[in-house]
């Protein structure tokens, strides 16, 4: 599996209500993404505890952006790692 093939969903929970947040490779397709409705469903009946019910949850769908990590440091010992 090529890195640049994955979609990440993540669950955000900062704002007033869950959001779920779909982040797919740079130049992905909406044919392409559209396929992803019956994964989404899944993961959104599972949080609503209800199979059936997919509404009322925010679904923010989002390009990957180009990004690099600089540096990444452990918060503990204010080192970077």
């Amino acid at each position: 599996m090529k890195p640049d093939r994955v979609v990440d969903i993540s669950l955000i929970k900062d704002a007033a209500q869950p959001t779920l947040r779909v982040t797919v490779p740079r130049g992905t397709a909406l044919a392409e993404t559209v396929k992803l409705q019956p994964i989404i469903s899944d993961i959104l009946g599972k949080l609503k505890g209800c199979p059936a019910c997919t509404s009322g949850m925010p679904i923010w769908i989002q390009e990957r952006e180009e990004i690099e990590n600089i540096v990444r440091v452990d918060l503990d010992r204010m080192q970077p790692i």
